[in-house]
């Protein structure tokens, strides 16, 4: 996604946990201009629902700094905790030395300076009902829940497997390029082929140079490498 170009339209978070305190999770979505979309999420195993949903907005908020924002950018969400902290409690914490007006420390202190710090001029958060029918506050719902107990995204899982079939690619070749090299010789020790050191030490591969560099008689697999005349080798199939 090239981010000079795709303008974010819109964006959602939220957050869940099981216990509060507990395992717990966090999701966001962006909307672009093109109708394409990022989905984002990730968990804690021991955690707050205030923690998490700050969370969720903090980590979009990152993701959205790489962006253009269309003009009246919203963000959505159903925790009025980040919002009335986000847009009024903030400006009285920070005046106390991040203090409440009764003195005490500011619960989640740590995240709310970071989200204050990731402020974006004219980003306007807005309260949508949670559990409300509202299409965006459902799907971040069910990715932060899903990460409470351990279900990572879709994407994530197709990035997953594209990896295990990157692995299992990368041994089919491997075994090709084996039995290439087999096939190779065979035929040398068929025609009784002299190779130089180089020669041989391309076609076994590195792991035989220090047996070459020896000069001295050797086995690979199924075939015996002979020195020949000071200078080649001969290969002679093993007796099996």
């Amino acid at each position: 996604m090239n981010s000079k170009k795709n303008i974010a339209i819109e964006a959602a978070t939220d957050g869940a946990c099981s216990g509060n305190p507990g395992p717990g999770g966090w999701g966001g979505l962006i909307i672009f201009n093109d109708n394409s979309e990022m989905e984002i999420g990730g968990s804690e195993q021991n955690t707050t629902n205030n923690r998490m949903e700050l969370t969720a907005a903090i980590k979009t908020l990152e993701k959205l700094k790489n962006f253009q924002l269309k003009e009246n950018f919203k963000l959505r969400t159903d925790s009025k905790y980040v919002i009335e902290g986000y847009t009024k409690w903030i400006i009285n914490w920070k005046r106390n030395g991040w203090k409440t007006s009764a003195g005490k420390s500011v619960q989640n202190l740590d995240l709310w300076q970071k989200i204050d710090d990731l402020r974006i001029k004219n980003l306007e958060m807005v309260f949508v009902k949670g559990h409300s029918g509202d299409k965006q506050n459902e799907r971040v719902d069910l990715i932060a829940t899903n990460y409470s107990k351990g279900i990572p995204l879709f994407s994530e899982v197709k990035k997953s497997q594209a990896a295990i079939d990157f692995s299992k690619e990368a041994e089919t070749i491997e075994v090709q390029k084996l039995f290439s090299k087999n096939e190779l010789l065979e035929k040398f020790a068929e025609k009784k082929y002299f190779l130089n050191s180089s020669e041989l030490n391309k076609l076994l591969g590195e792991e035989s140079f220090i047996f070459i560099k020896k000069y001295k008689l050797f086995e690979w697999r199924n075939w015996k490498l002979i020195p020949k005349n000071q200078k080649y080798w001969i290969i002679e199939k093993k007796n099996t």
